[in-house]
């Protein structure tokens, strides 16, 4: 399989996976003969790139960190108790607990690697975007081999780092262009009102009640509403960033996510903690499987393997030189080639 844009797409080709919509629905199953007729609505549900089976990307597989259909079942449940936690104005932890329980066990024996293209979300679905970065956050949590006890604690305030949302118009949240400066007020308000509903609930730990009150705080003081840097707890500061690079490489009802590579500049512009930080870096997958890739002699491959310590310097299966394609692919392993190098990642072959 290899990942293509949806826009370059001639027709005719194989889908090779199925295509999900945000609230789980299938739109196109696996093995189907795209269609030029599907592109607008692909791009309405804002899915810019998909999976497609070919001759030159036979036997590459993507990996995902979470399935998607269970991811899209975390999803769920989460919104389920979310909507409970607005009517009730109270949180029942067993629940959250549960979910944070499925999250740990499905991660606890993967690579820390994670690859854009499988999670790319619509941010302002607060459901998604709290599971999308608390899968993360417990990848960080083992990258920097936090203390399980702790880990179990970060992973349930960063499910519960967003619950002030509830309090936010959904007009606002929903809104399509810039914010107001009160508008704004409002939203970043979601940190205290969301500390304010479960801090006196003794079944809360500490620690999570801390990541709702801190998680855009910044290493200098200048977030909110505290204004806290350097002594916060590691765990509201692995939160903070976690949260960040999810909200600005997901989909927004007024902007496109951005790809990777803008995200990690503005990343590096947020004032975050520098440790963390670099983690998060060392955690992202420039290019995941079936990635189609310009190489420095100017061939053309497809990314057939990663290595988790050097993600940069992939495995590439190498398919075309000219522009046209070869009769027999050779594999180049840029780990083991330090003559040779990806000059730049193409969206379709």
């Amino acid at each position: 399989m290899r990942i293509v844009s949806v826009r370059d797409l001639k027709g005719n080709e194989i889908i090779g996976e199925n295509i999900i919509r945000e609230n789980g629905v299938v739109l196109l199953n696996r093995g189907t003969r795209f269609r030029l007729s599907f592109t607008e609505k692909l791009l309405q549900y804002n899915i810019e790139y998909i999976y497609i089976e070919d001759k030159m990307s036979e036997g590459i597989e993507p990996k995902f960190i979470i399935e998607p259909e269970q991811k899209q079942q975390l999803i769920e449940d989460f919104r389920n108790e979310f909507n409970k936690i607005l009517s009730s104005k109270k949180v029942k932890l067993a629940p959250i607990y549960k979910i944070a329980d499925s999250i740990v066990e499905t991660l606890v024996s993967k690579e820390t690697v994670y690859d854009l293209i499988n999670v790319r979300t619509n941010a302002y679905d607060t459901y998604e975007h709290c599971i999308e970065v608390t899968i993360l956050v417990y990848m960080m949590c083992k990258k920097l081999q936090i203390p399980v006890n702790q880990t179990k604690e970060i992973v349930i305030g960063s499910l519960l780092h967003d619950i002030g949302m509830i309090f936010v118009p959904k007009e606002i949240l929903n809104k399509n262009g810039k914010l107001s400066e009160m508008e704004r007020k409002i939203v970043q308000n979601h940190t205290e009102l969301g500390y304010k509903m479960i801090k006196d609930d003794e079944s809360i730990d500490i620690l999570a009640k801390l990541i709702v009150l801190c998680h855009h705080e910044r290493e200098d003081g200048s977030g909110y509403p505290l204004g806290r840097g350097e002594d916060l707890h590691i765990g509201a500061k692995i939160v903070a960033a976690c949260d960040v690079f999810v909200a600005i490489t997901s989909e927004r009802c007024y902007r496109h996510g951005l790809p990777l590579n803008e995200a990690v500049i503005l990343l590096r512009k947020e004032k975050l903690n520098e440790k963390v930080e670099r983690t998060l870096e060392s955690l992202l997958n420039f290019y995941p499987l079936g990635t189609a890739v310009l190489l420095s002699d100017q061939t053309i491959g497809i990314v057939e393997n990663n290595h988790s310590d050097d993600l940069e310097r992939p495995v590439v299966r190498v398919v075309k030189k000219d522009n046209i394609e070869l009769e027999k692919y050779y594999k180049v392993d840029l780990k083991e080639r330090d003559d040779l190098s990806i000059v730049s990642v193409l969206h379709n072959l």
